[in-house]
């Protein structure tokens, strides 16, 4: 239970970090809504964008990219583990294997 728990609050640091750098944030399953999603999966937490209606067409990919690089960023900066998700392009978020960067 303690890992579902851990899995719970990394997902509502990484809604907060979001919503605070001004991201309208929509949990994953919130419909066909645009914007910016974010869901739990086994131990970390993805953050994507889906343009309105679904659509996940080739034209949306440079938004995209800028997206991923402004998620890395920020996210790095609030002391998450991150990484792009080659599979999806989405960014996949965990916390540090050593926090307050005790080696």
């Amino acid at each position: 239970m303690a890992a579902e728990d851990a899995s719970l609050v990394l997902f509502e640091e990484v809604c907060q970090t979001l919503a605070r750098a001004g991201f309208d944030v929509h949990p994953a399953g919130d419909g066909e809504a645009a914007g910016l999603r974010v869901c739990r999966v086994a131990d970390a937490v993805m953050v994507g964008w889906q343009p309105g209606g679904g659509r996940r067409n080739a034209e949306y990919e440079g938004i995209r990219s800028a997206l991923r690089h402004a998620l890395l960023a920020i996210l790095t900066q609030a002391g998450h583990a991150v990484q792009v998700d080659r599979e999806s392009g989405d960014v996949q978020v965990r916390r540090p294997a050593n926090p307050g960067g005790a080696e």
